[in-house]
This record gives C-alpha cells, structure tokens and sequence, in this order.
C-alpha cells in the first residue's frame, strides 16, 4: 500500500491547524459573526496573548488559508490515486504544472469580472471584515481569486477519476441552428446584469458564458459540453457541477465563522432568503453548479488563445475525459 502523498498530509494539516485557531478566535471575540454583529475588524477586542494573535491572523486568512490547504489536499489525493492505479495523467497538478499555472493566474481576472458586475450592478454579495490597506489584502486576494478555478477543476478530475468518466455513453445530437440559438441566447445572458441592474440578474450570471462559450469551444474544436453530449460522455459535465458544489460547500463553511468574509443579498428569492446554508440561501446554492463549466470554458479559450500567439505553455489533456 502506497503512503499518502505530503502534500495530502501537509494540506489536511494546514486546514485542521486553521480550524483550531479559528475556533480560538471565536471564543475570544464571544461568538461574534462578522457581518451580523460587527462590521470591521476595530470593533473586536484586540488579541494578547501570542495563541490569540495567531488566532487572529488565522481568522482574517481563512479563505486564502483553507484554499491553499485544499489545492495541497487534492493534489495529494489525485496523486495517491495515480500511483495506486499505475496512471500517472491522473494527477493533473503534477502531469499538467503549467496548466495548473494558467488556470491559477487567468482564475484572478475570471473572478474580477464577477465581483465588477456585482458590486457595479448587482450587489448580491458583499465583503466585510477586509485588512483595511490594500497592501495588506492583496497576498490572500490573489491566493483566495487564483484558487478558484483550480480548486474546482481538482474535485472534478477527482470524480471522473472515481467513476464519472465510465458512465454509459447516450448520445444526442445538437443541430447548428440549436447551436447558434445557445449562443445568442449567451449574449442576451450576458447582457442581463448590466440592463435590470438588480440582484435578480443572478439568474443568468451563472449560466451566460456556458451559453455564451460553448458553441465557441466546440466550433473550434476544443473540450465543450456539445462535443461531450453529441459523442455520449456526460461524465465530465456531471463531474464539473460536482466539483462546483464542493467547492461551495467548503467556502461557505470556512467563510461563516471567518473575519474576511463575504455575506448575500437576495431579496428576489422572497422567504426563501432566510433558508440558508450558513451565509448562502440554499437556491443559491444551485450557482455552484455551472460557476465550475463557466471557468473551465474559459480557460480551454484562453489556452487556446494563447497557442494561437505561439505561447503554447500549456500542456494538452491527455484524453477526451480529463478536465484539468
């Protein structure tokens, strides 16, 4: 039997040792939320002792510090798992570094585009508890917005690679014109949030670049849901939405009790508002499902783009069920 890999011992580690603090800080602030009883940091009691700064820190880093505990952790698994079935493709951060690099870096812009549009348009999120420089946010900014896409594409390789991908192949043909209609359709989806300029445009949000993108992706013939569908592999698309939703549910539990954190405004949802999961209503919750297509469309695009202008950084899946 094969050791676990260290970066599965070091990134469980990283998230046991963030919740204990965390837990630490919770106690010494009296159970205070950020976001319901206060709303910045100078308004909780100053730490003292060298636990309770550390306590401190780890409260106001949760996000960046969790995630990259969590990259460490999936790595590690997908690792084990190459290792004990002799397929090393597997282990899409170690097979696929640079890959892994461009998904990391283009994650940052991919996640600015969202917050614009919300906090320009929407404000169905907002921040609380931020460092109050820009100097001291921008190191766990750049961690927590550049681990997203990864974050996601790793759960989701993770469960094609435990039987997603061996799904029955059920073919169904997608005519051009239903093609087009998609991505006219992405357009006007698109669009949505810059023309109702209300928290209801998250409807489409969440859904506009995979209608926007796909088409795209499969005309240039690059992974699509299209392509996918038409030759009967829905394992992909299914491990995606997997991956969205666990990731989901990892941020919305590390965020609750966290000092940097985000909370939801969605007064459309009516009462249904008020049935949450931690800080996210639970029909909210739908959103992480696409979010994870929406970035991985992206980023077969970008790839491709920047093979296009002979940066070909970016090494090529190694079978039509791979996704990171």
């Amino acid at each position: 039997m094969t050791r676990p890999p260290l970066t599965l011992v070091v990134g469980l580690t990283l998230i046991a040792a963030c919740e204990a603090l965390l837990a630490v800080d919770v106690h010494d602030r009296g159970g205070l939320i950020m976001g319901h009883d206060v709303m910045t940091l100078s308004q909780l009691p100053r730490p003292q002792t060298p636990l309770q700064r550390a306590a401190r820190l780890a409260a106001v880093n949760m996000t960046p510090l969790c995630w990259l505990g969590y990259l460490l952790s999936f790595d590690g698994l997908l690792a084990w798992l190459a290792r004990r079935r002799g397929e090393p493709a597997l282990a899409s951060l170690r097979a696929r570094p640079n890959r892994f690099l461009v998904a990391w870096l283009t994650s940052v812009p991919m996640w600015c585009w969202f917050d614009w549009i919300n906090f320009r348009f929407m404000d169905a999120w907002r921040y609380f508890g931020m460092p109050p420089h820009f100097s001291q946010r921008v190191v766990g900014y750049f961690i927590a917005f550049a681990a997203i896409s990864p974050g996601m594409f790793l759960a989701a390789q993770f469960y094609q690679a435990l039987g997603l991908r061996r799904l029955p192949r059920q073919p169904v043909r997608i005519p051009g014109w239903v093609q087009g209609l998609v991505m006219g359709l992405g357009v006007l989806f698109v669009l949505y949030p810059f023309l109702v300029t209300d928290a209801i445009a998250c409807l489409t949000l969440w859904v506009s670049l995979i209608f926007l993108l796909d088409p795209i992706c499969y005309w240039l013939k690059l992974p699509s849901l299209i392509g996918d569908w038409q030759a009967g592999r829905w394992g992909r698309t299914l491990a995606l939405m997997a991956g969205g939703a666990t990731c989901g549910f990892l941020w919305e539990f590390w965020n609750y009790w966290a000092l940097s954190k985000w909370t939801y405004h969605l007064p459309f949802l009516g009462s249904l508002e008020h049935y949450r999961y931690f800080e996210m209503p639970w029909l909210g919750f739908l959103g992480f499902l696409p979010f994870p297509i929406e970035c991985w469309l992206a980023l077969n695009l970008i790839i491709y783009g920047l093979d296009r202008v002979g940066l070909k950084v970016a090494e090529p899946l190694p079978d039509a069920n791979a996704i990171f």
